[in-house]
């Protein structure tokens, strides 16, 4: 039994210690991704701003570049033709793959959906509560003969042997306490006993358990066909219904006895 608590006690630790790796190991992928995600949209900023600084330089110095129109004085007669004005054209340049790849920066990526990860650590999870809650039930069912002995042995042990006789029983209510007296017989073909413990146990009308007392034999040792009495003071407060005599060896062994008061006696325990 400690065995196999032991063996599904390891399994069920060692299902928790792969998950916990399992879920760090998830998280730590979700980072490196996060990070080389923001790695690439700065390096495509920075690419996109040199490209808008460049084509800035290149029109300022086109416009620099064009000679003035002064007019010519050889002819102060006439006034010169004036030449057309002439323009650089600049060339239309085409859209740089780091500017056009500038308005999807912000386009949010679709993910996948995380639940299926969620709950597949769930079913995991569930399946190891369920192994274990049959492995328990297999083990409590399948328990040996030498295990049932083994616990029926730590219920009260009984003495074997004739059982004691129980020849008289009185009581008597008193204030804040109830008074038991009886007498008691070692029968004939009974072994001789030492060190009996009467015991009384107090109920109250309802059927409640009220309180419980003990007091030893007048006699320590009783050996077969002797009596000796006991006298039991029970502290009590509230109405007693009903009391329940018992005997007992010091070591805690029950001892069996019979009522002897009354025809047709019954065995108790």
């Amino acid at each position: 039994m400690d065995t196999v608590l032991l063996t599904v006690t390891g399994l069920s630790l060692a299902m928790a210690l792969a998950m916990a790796f399992v879920v760090r190991k998830l998280m730590r992928d979700e980072r490196a991704r996060f990070e080389a995600r923001v790695t690439a949209l700065s390096a495509i900023a920075g690419q996109a701003n040199a490209d808008i600084e460049l084509s800035g330089f290149l029109n300022e110095t086109s416009a620099v570049a064009a000679p003035p129109l002064v007019p010519s004085r050889a002819t102060p007669s006439a006034p010169p033709a004036r030449p057309a004005p002439s323009f650089d054209d600049l060339d239309i340049r085409a859209e740089s793959p780091a500017i056009a790849g500038v308005s999807h920066l912000f386009e949010e990526a679709a993910a996948p959906s995380p639940w299926g990860r969620r709950f597949a650590v769930i079913g995991t999870l569930a399946a190891v509560v369920m192994i274990v809650a049959v492995v328990l039930s297999a083990t409590h069912k399948g328990a040996t003969p030498s295990q049932t002995s083994a616990a029926s042995a730590q219920q009260p042990a009984v003495l074997a042997g004739a059982p004691l006789e129980l020849v008289s029983l009185r009581h008597a209510q008193e204030a804040q306490r109830l008074v038991i007296t009886g007498l008691v017989q070692n029968p004939r073909n009974g072994a001789p006993i030492s060190h009996v413990v009467a015991t009384a146990f107090l109920f109250g009308p309802d059927g409640a358990f009220l309180t419980s007392s003990r007091a030893p034999l007048d006699f320590t040792t009783l050996s077969p066909g002797d009596e000796s009495s006991f006298v039991i003071n029970a502290p009590v407060t509230g109405q007693v219904a009903r009391y329940r005599v018992s005997f007992r060896t010091d070591d805690g062994r029950v001892i069996e006895h019979l009522d002897k008061r009354a025809p047709d006696a019954i065995a108790r325990n």
